[in-house]
């Protein structure tokens, strides 16, 4: 049923996803840097838009019961998730539309409370349906009622200005009205304040690059010592540069070399922060740079200008670049944020107190100037004869702008050096959700047309745009608090999704300072009720920060309970009753394991959704990483999004024993297990998604009843679930060869260390082998009464898979990760092929999972990276797999030669 009274049908996100093609969609957007509504303006750890497409149809479409016709809806989401990460087509779309209304008369509103950058409410207008959001952050409020309440009304509206045109192109009336005013934006700023930026005698400067300084602690030197981290300008092939620092008398030159064939001295020594002197070679220590810092001594030295010219990036050296004529004046009412926070202690420990520190001068004047030229940009449009809507939405998308400036323009912009033959450029700040202290950084050039200009921030928010949907009821988006979050819509009438904050890993209202003081300036008269205070609102922000609680974690933890128990109190109120309550969780945390529970983020957020009395009705694993992410293994860095599926808990739900419990958990583990390993989802991420179909048994239940009488915990249970995990990774050992099952036994107690050949003999006899027979099989060594297991890198360079007389699961496994390593997916897919033939793939998927989590209790970490780098390919491989097959017909089987063109 879809809204008449009745049993509740299952909809298909209860039942099905096509996990593989989501994930593979998420991670194209993840990916993507530019033509994704994530260029609108900067937010933190945005949900991939296909997954949020993909969620929100599934969780309004019935499952069908018959799999046949699942199988036309499964195909129907597939196609609505473009592996490119982009959205569908049209005709897409309208079948999707078209599936949602027959199964929805009503539709229902789709509310989010935590809307941060906008990604629910868009795709979900993308799928014809009325929206509302609301966050407490005026920044994320602001972001996403200008995509989903502002510009939807101006699709295909004439443009104001003269120069306008209309095409096909939705919102390109309103991009020509966005440049226009752009320009007048940058034409006043640049000729106020184009002095500033002294032009070299050729080519148009993209950044100057600077240094900090500090004075040498040695009294008996006088340098005042350039702090930078690589001397490294350009690696870019045939233009590389490098800089040296050249102690002269009483001063340090830098000096830039263009093609000496490798990077000059630089001043960086080792550590986090220690540095040497280049004249008499005296370590700078970390204390030593925060004593320069805190008593205000820390200055800057510009190390050089990188300029474009016709024939490619170039560098002047410091003492060519011309300085400006007068210096910057700050506007007297230019307003102040003291730093907070994570902020306040990564850079105020060097003497940092407030935002605008993080800032030039210069860069403060025209961060300034442009805000007060956006600001007047509403009135501009007026006069131009255009209306209120197009006032405030140019205005507003302006003003994005700026904050995106401010991200490009500070002291946080580091010099990537590329390290693929790019050209080198300035990236801008938060690359990490986080404020850290950088020793040299690039001051971009806001008048050009590089990283970092005002045109370029324009241009980027335009790519955005053009994302946007072609038709779309604009939604109602405001600033509240998430625990209200339910009370703006009517009672049983919405579709929740949300996407909520991660425990305490991002503290939003802090790092969100740094775009407010900015956004208030330029458009805090366009939108009053966001920008009515002086910062972002922080007491009520439900994060568990410890800092907010005097120092007490357990009682950070505690308010991150009882807020979010409010919170899907109150969904739980407007949710339609039919339909499910839809809650993303993505987690990373550094935190030592207790008992085997891996994440208090989980634990707490699971905690509040059962005190709300709801239930865990499935979950889904969507693998999202993003191409740089670096993979910690024993830091719990999640790589994927876990898609908890939420339902009122049964009134009449009955309570179950502590046995009766960690029975159903043992019944139904195995087979959840099977299916996200099925999904490739990653084996570091393995443990945290496993939870999901855990806490969905122990949900089911009133209580679960302790042997003492007492309520079993959430913490207990995940205690539970963690061991039943182990339990099934270690029964389906069973499906091993037993040379397999030799080498996994072998690999838990000794890895890839000697020991006794004896207890060799011992083991081979009790898995059922020998060691002879090992050795015939090319991956064992017992010599002269020592033995051990051959690693990837030592395995015979060629091999058959068709002729090998002695063929195991642990070798297949161990070659795929060599070809993975050395050769790349290409020939990784090439073994699978072959190997598919003689054993089970399913059974090598699941030794590498045994082998990652093996890996991970031992903090053996190169090899669980190993481990976990084949599954989180596997998609690749199997697809690759299939594409060959179904192009040409199945090659021969010959030999895979890993000896790299070496004889």
């Amino acid at each position: 049923m879809s809204e008449a009274s009745g049993p509740i049908k299952r909809k298909l996100i209860e039942v099905a996803l096509p996990l593989s093609e989501i994930s593979k969609a998420s991670r194209a957007d993840k990916n993507r840097k530019v033509g994704t509504i994530k260029n609108v303006h900067k937010w933190f750890a945005p949900m991939p838009t296909p997954a949020l497409r993909a969620l929100i149809f599934a969780a309004l479409v019935e499952d069908p019961g018959d799999e046949n016709a699942r199988q036309d809806l499964l195909n129907l989401v597939k196609e609505l998730v473009p592996e490119d990460g982009g959205p569908p087509k049209q005709h897409v779309l309208d079948r999707a539309v078209r599936q949602i209304r027959a199964a929805n008369p009503n539709l229902p509103t789709v509310v989010d409370p935590f809307v941060g950058g906008g990604s629910t409410l868009v795709e979900a207008q993308r799928l014809g349906l009325p929206v509302f959001g609301s966050d407490l952050n005026p920044v994320p409020a602001l972001i996403s009622r200008t995509l989903a309440q502002l510009l939807p009304p101006l699709a295909r509206v004439q443009p104001v200005t003269e120069t306008g045109r209309l095409s096909d192109q939705p919102y390109d009336g309103f991009i020509d009205d966005l440049r226009h005013y752009g320009r007048l934006v940058q034409q006043a700023v640049e000729k106020r304040l184009g002095f500033l930026y002294p032009k070299p005698p050729t080519g148009e400067p993209v950044a100057w690059l600077w240094a900090r300084t500090a004075p040498c602690p040695n009294p008996a030197c006088s340098l005042t010592v350039p702090l930078f981290g690589s001397p490294w300008l350009s690696k870019q092939k045939g233009r590389e540069a490098s800089l040296e620092a050249v102690p002269d008398v009483g001063t340090v030159r830098l000096v830039v070399h263009r093609m000496k064939g490798g990077p000059a001295r630089a001043t960086k020594a080792t550590g986090r922060a220690n540095f040497k002197c280049p004249g008499c070679q005296t370590d700078l220590r970390e204390q030593d740079i925060r004593s320069v810092g805190e008593a205000g001594l820390l200055g800057m030295q510009l190390m050089t200008l990188c300029i474009d010219t016709p024939t490619g990036r170039g560098f002047l050296d410091a003492e060519d670049v011309v300085s400006p004529a007068e210096e910057a004046l700050i506007p007297a009412d230019l307003d102040d944020l003291p730093l907070v926070g994570k902020a306040a202690f990564n850079l105020g420990g060097y003497g940092f107190e407030s935002f605008t520190e993080t800032y030039t001068r210069r860069q403060l004047a025209v961060l300034a100037g442009v805000s007060d030229e956006v600001a007047k940009v509403g009135q501009l449009v007026l006069a131009d004869g255009g209306t209120k809507e197009q006032a405030l939405a140019i205005g507003t998308v302006l003003g994005l702008c700026v904050g995106k400036l401010a991200q490009s323009n500070s002291t946080l912009v580091r010099w990537f050096i590329d390290p693929r033959n790019g050209a080198p450029k300035a990236v801008q700040a938060f690359g990490t959700q986080a404020m850290p202290m950088l020793w040299d950084f690039a001051e971009c050039y806001p008048f050009g047309s590089s990283v970092g200009s005002w045109r370029g921030q324009i241009e980027s928010v335009i790519g955005a745009i053009r994302r946007l949907p072609d038709k779309a009821t604009p939604a109602t988006v405001v600033q509240a608090d998430a625990r209200r979050g339910g009370d703006a819509v009517a009672a049983r009438s919405a579709l929740l999704v949300t996407d909520p904050p991660y425990f305490g890993q991002i503290n939003y209202a802090d790092l969100g300072d740094y775009f407010y003081l900015w956004l208030r300036r330029a458009v805090g008269e366009l939108h009053r009720d966001l920008f009515g205070t002086v910062a972002t609102p922080k007491s009520a922000e439900l994060v568990a920060n410890p800092g907010r609680h005097d120092g007490d974690k357990e009682a950070a933890r505690r308010y991150f309970i009882e807020g979010f128990t409010e919170v899907f109190a109150s969904l739980q109120r407007a949710s339609r009753p039919d339909l499910p309550i839809v809650v993303v969780y993505a987690h990373r945390q550094d935190e030592k394991t207790v008992d085997g529970v891996i994440s208090t983020g989980w634990e707490s957020l699971l905690e509040a959704v059962l005190n709300a009395n709801l239930s865990v009705v499935g979950t889904w694993p969507i693998e999202a990483t993003h191409s740089s992410r670096q993979i910690g293994i024993g830091a719990n860095a999640l790589a994927s999004y876990v898609i908890l599926i939420c339902r009122p808990r049964e009134a009449a739900s009955r309570s179950i024993d502590r046995r009766g419990f960690i029975a159903r958990l043992r019944a139904e583990l195995p087979q959840a297990l099977r299916d996200l390993q099925q999904a490739s989802i990653a084996p570091v991420d393995l443990a945290q998604a496993a939870i999901g179909p855990g806490m969905a048994v122990f949900s089911r239940y009133a209580q679960v009843i302790e042997p003492s009488g007492s309520t079993m915990k959430v913490r207990d249970a995940l205690v539970e679930i963690n061991r039943a995990l182990d339990e099934v990774l270690w029964e389906q050992e069973g499906d091993f060869d037993p040379d397999t099952r030799f080498c996994v036994r072998w690999f838990t107690q000794y890895g890839w260390d000697e020991a006794d050949s004896g207890i060799a003999d011992n083991l081979a006899r009790a898995t059922i082998t020998s060691v002879a027979g090992l050795e015939r099989g090319g991956v064992f060594r017992a010599r002269a009464r020592r033995a051990r297991l051959l690693e990837p890198s030592e395995l015979s360079e060629r091999w058959d898979a068709a002729t090998d007389d002695r063929i195991s699961v642990w070798e297949v496994v161990l070659r795929l990760v060599r070809a993975l390593s050395d050769r790349g997916v290409g020939e990784a897919a090439n073994l699978l092929a072959a190997a598919s033939r003689r054993i089970d793939m399913d059974a090598a998927k699941e030794l590498a999972y045994l082998l990652f989590s093996i890996s991970e209790k031992r903090a053996w970490t190169q090899t669980a990276q190993m481990f976990n780098g084949l599954v989180t390919s596997w998609p690749d491989l199997s697809a690759s797999v299939r594409e060959r097959s179904s192009l040409t017909p199945p090659p021969a089987q010959g030999e895979f030669d890993f000896s790299n063109g070496e004889e």
